[in-house]
């Protein structure tokens, strides 16, 4: 059986982290993943697509915006309340251009090519300005805004922008992680994350991780449908595996807006 997709949502400023489980086909679920103590929580399951590239988790870890949709014209910008899908505020579109944002500081929403959210719960947030990250509505997944968003966590440019971008990590203890983007590769999305390590030594390896990332020194990544962590020696172990789990309904814990 196909293992199911996994792509991780970081919190910049604390362990907080949503893990997007994608599979079966047409099929997310949000799950919750702290950090620290590696716990984690179910949010929702979501049957449509989400649009990973153009997600964000705002530094505080308390809120998510994705892009999401059910095709043809059913498609819309969502904020909620992690690690929940329900939403807060909501801004329909009629297309795959555009949608979906950034938190440039937690409190503040920036949106992607779309209009101003009219939905916004303002005890909670506020607009950001319209330039705080660069737009993407190329109608794919994420231009140059989801380079920008790993930057806004730690990730140095290397070279190129977009599709083309090339990102870095310093790995704890030498050498380094690098990001870079494929375009259809087999049994990947659209636009698939590479990954590969760089000893202090300069050799190179390339990696089938679905994402990566470091915190508090330790090196997180993705593969085969489980969450692994990466020792100082090489060796991996798992935190969790996620093909154990099949979509149900589960309601959110507050109100959500209409749609």
């Amino acid at each position: 059986m196909t293992p199911p997709r996994l792509h991780v949502i970081t919190a910049r400023d604390c362990a907080a982290a949503i893990v997007l489980r994608r599979g079966p086909s047409r099929w997310v679920a949000s799950i919750g993943w702290n950090r620290d103590d590696d716990s984690f929580e179910l949010g929702q399951w979501f049957h449509g697509r989400i649009y990973e590239h153009r997600c964000d988790l705002s530094p505080d870890g308390r809120h998510l915006v994705c892009f999401a949709g059910k095709g043809g014209t059913r498609w819309w910008t969502a904020v909620s309340r992690a690690p929940w899908l329900t939403s807060i505020a909501h801004m329909p579109q009629d297309s795959t251009w555009g949608g979906g944002g950034g938190f440039p500081e937690s409190g503040q929403l920036w949106l992607n090519g779309v209009g101003p959210a009219e939905s916004l719960p303002t005890r909670e947030l506020h607009q950001a300005p319209a330039n705080a990250f660069p737009h993407s509505t190329d109608g794919f997944h994420m231009g140059d805004t989801y380079a920008a968003l790993m930057q806004a966590r730690g990730w140095r440019r290397l070279d190129g922008a977009g599709y083309a971008a090339i990102l870095a990590r310093d790995v704890p203890g030498g050498g380094r992680l690098e990001l870079s983007f494929a375009l259809g590769e087999p049994r990947r999305a659209i636009v698939s994350n590479r990954y590969a390590l760089i000893g202090s030594d300069g050799a190179r390896v390339e990696t089938r991780w679905e994402w990566a990332d470091i915190w508090q020194d330790r090196l997180h990544y993705a593969q085969g449908g489980a969450l692994w962590e990466r020792g100082p020696d090489g060796a991996a172990r798992l935190i969790r595996a996620f093909d154990d789990m099949a979509p149900a309904r589960r309601q959110a814990p507050y109100q959500g807006v209409s749609r």
